[in-house]
């Protein structure tokens, strides 16, 4: 087994497609095959359900796929680390997220104008992390709780939560939004991995809110077009509503409950561990987000 067949196996894993796959790598389809098959049989084990053309994951290619991903992750900061040394300078700033944040985007694009040829690797499901270490990034923005104690962080801003429910829901008439309003509703919750649920289903939870059915999607895409449908209603975060307000058949409608709003922390890697470029970038946000440090 070679870091090729890796690479290969999760590209075919990522498209379910050996014809698309084939075309990314730049490698035929029989050769693409040739790798997976020897692969397969390397392991001893059938990664893939065949039906005719069609492929999908099996439970131990999936699991096999989890296990690629680490190594290859592993073998990416190994490179990035073994550059900095040889070179003493690195162009790439890794950046971890709780979901998403407007205001760290708005933050990479004011610190690339002055700095052309900025890299930046982003990881957007940290909370889908059950063990996060700060040494993987060198900025890291999540939500105050137990889980992140261990951090030295800083408030970022309060993160609120809409509810976005089609224009013809009897709820689209509303003003606003209680929690009691939420009871017997069909939902929508955007979910990643085999244990994370965004935060609001949390709260319903606590509150023991009742839903009438609830649907648990891995896209953005897939929740904000289900509840422009009118399959279900769903949560949308501050920071990405602008994503639902060009969805004309979705009204966003504020939560009047405190519950629905979480805060947001930022912290950074220790200093000794940071490149030069990116404790410059470090130095950057403290200024762009008025930290006071």
């Amino acid at each position: 087994m070679d870091l090729s067949q890796l690479r290969y196996f999760t590209t075919v894993a990522q498209l379910e497609n050996v014809s698309k796959a084939a075309d990314l790598l730049h490698l035929s389809q029989s050769s693409l095959s040739k790798s997976i098959a020897k692969l397969e049989e390397e392991l001893g084990m059938p990664l893939f359900d065949r039906r005719g053309k069609k492929i999908t994951l099996n439970t131990q290619g999936a699991r096999f796929l989890e296990c690629s991903n680490v190594i290859l992750r592993e073998l990416e900061f190994a490179m990035d680390d073994m550059n900095l040394l040889a070179t003493g300078s690195d162009s790439k700033i890794k950046i971890g997220i709780a979901g998403t944040s407007a205001q760290m985007v708005a933050c990479m694009a004011a610190f690339s104008r002055q700095q052309p040829g900025v890299e930046f690797e982003l990881n957007c499901n940290i909370e889908c992390q059950e063990h996060i270490d700060i040494n993987d990034f060198d900025v890291m923005i999540y939500p105050a709780g137990i889980k992140y104690e261990k951090f030295t962080g800083y408030f970022l801003h309060d993160e609120r939560y809409y509810l976005a429910v089609g224009n013809e829901h009897p709820l689209a008439h509303n003003a606003f939004i209680q929690p009691k309003d939420l009871e017997g509703q069909d939902f929508v919750f955007l979910r990643s991995g085999k244990s994370y649920i965004e935060y609001p289903f949390r709260i319903c939870t606590a509150l023991a809110v009742r839903f009438g059915s609830q649907c648990h999607v891995d896209s953005r895409d897939l929740h904000q077009q289900m509840i422009g449908a009118g399959i279900a209603i769903g949560f949308v975060p501050e920071d990405t509503v602008a994503l639902y307000q060009n969805n004309r058949d979705i009204r966003l409608i504020p939560i009047q409950d405190q519950r629905f709003s979480r805060s947001m922390m930022i912290c950074f890697r220790r200093e000794k561990h940071l490149s030069a470029l990116a404790k410059s970038f470090c130095n950057f946000a403290i200024l762009f987000f008025h930290l006071n440090i």
